[in-house]
């Protein structure tokens, strides 16, 4: 049963790769109908040339329809990670919503690892001060289960709270607006040193890091006829070791989504890649290499509907290290520009 596990997620992480480079594919298929096109143009400018003094040749009518340009759906920067955490697995890809006074989005998720659940609802409230400008405020608040050690007996633990809430300031460049650039700043608003079944809950476990943390993200969209590519990637510092020993490491994030127009509905696949230098530390110790990976691929599914007013997402990812399954994730998520 485990080799037809690991057989089915071998799998699924080749089928989410294939997608994933689908892109490059596409541009190399482009550039050789490009180079198509302009020999049959150069074989028909003699022909061209013999058309009479006067005279305008007649090009060929066009039988379908012209394709859509998706530059209004998710080149301006619409499409991309709003509502999850920065830099993770799930992006909003396709039409969403905004343009509004006020962008609402709120991004409910479940994730399991290691015998330990997590539910988070993250709400994202953005705005566009001025053109090409965006600001947003993410408020996170979360419900944490997992399995303690109290006096060598197994206790489980409970918390829930309002988790580090972020800040987000964000650039579009381009003739198109295609790149955007956002800087991520949480401040220590959740708990990081709470007590649970009399011990201090393990770092997993706490709503929040206890020290300020900064997020560089970047993110470049191509439209094609059939849909959009996101390409992305973060740079995250995390923040210092806080006052009860508990460290995150530094990460850094790559990432591509892709994502095909069916009228309403958008799916999408997904890769993102995660990596970090050192480990995290807990209590001032390193924490063990099976539990703290330092490198991690996360393939994901997703499926969007939208309508004029209101967008809704369904997606999943898998976190996979070189131990096997790390986690897993399943997130619901709605969007509204309001005003």
């Amino acid at each position: 049963m485990k080799s037809l596990a690991r057989i089915s997620l071998v799998a699924s992480l080749v089928a989410l790769v294939a997608l994933a480079l689908w892109p490059i594919a596409d541009r190399l298929l482009a550039a050789r109908s490009l180079r198509a096109q302009i020999q049959a143009l150069q074989g028909a400018s003699p022909r061209l040339a013999c058309v009479p003094h006067g005279e305008r040749p007649f090009l060929p009518v066009r039988d379908d329809p012209p394709l859509a340009s998706w530059g209004n759906i998710g080149g301006c920067g619409a499409g991309g990670g709003s509502a999850s955490t920065p830099g993770g697995g799930i992006k909003w890809v396709g039409r969403n919503v905004t343009g509004g006074l006020l962008d609402v989005q709120c991004m409910s998720s479940e994730t399991e690892a290691h015998g330990n659940w997590f539910s988070t609802v993250a709400t994202r409230l953005g705005t566009s001060p001025a053109s090409r400008w965006g600001a947003a405020l993410y408020v996170p608040i979360l419900y944490k289960v997992g399995d303690v050690s109290v006096l060598g007996q197994g206790k489980t633990a409970r918390i829930a709270g309002f988790g580090d809430v972020s800040l987000e300031a964000s650039r579009k460049f381009g003739a198109t607006e295609t790149h955007m650039v956002s800087l991520i700043g949480s401040t220590p608003t959740g708990s990081h040193d709470a007590v649970r079944q009399g011990i201090v809950l393990p770092q997993r476990l706490q709503l929040g890091s206890g020290v300020p943390a900064l997020t560089a993200q970047y993110q470049y969209t191509r439209d094609r006829d059939w849909g959009l590519m996101l390409f992305g990637g973060t740079v995250s510092y995390n923040g210092w070791q806080n006052g009860i020993g508990d460290y995150r490491a530094p990460s850094a994030t790559a990432s591509t989504h892709v994502g095909y127009i069916l009228g309403r509905v958008v799916p999408s696949a997904g890769l993102t890649l995660f990596g970090k230098p050192v480990h995290d530390r807990e209590r001032g110790a390193d924490l063990a290499v099976s539990s703290d990976p330092l490198f991690m691929a996360i393939p994901s599914l997703g499926l969007e509907w939208s309508s004029d007013w209101v967008a809704f997402m369904l997606a999943g990812t898998v976190g996979l290290s070189q131990h096997g399954m790390e986690s897993t994730t399943v997130g619901l998520g709605v969007s509204s520009s309001l005003f």
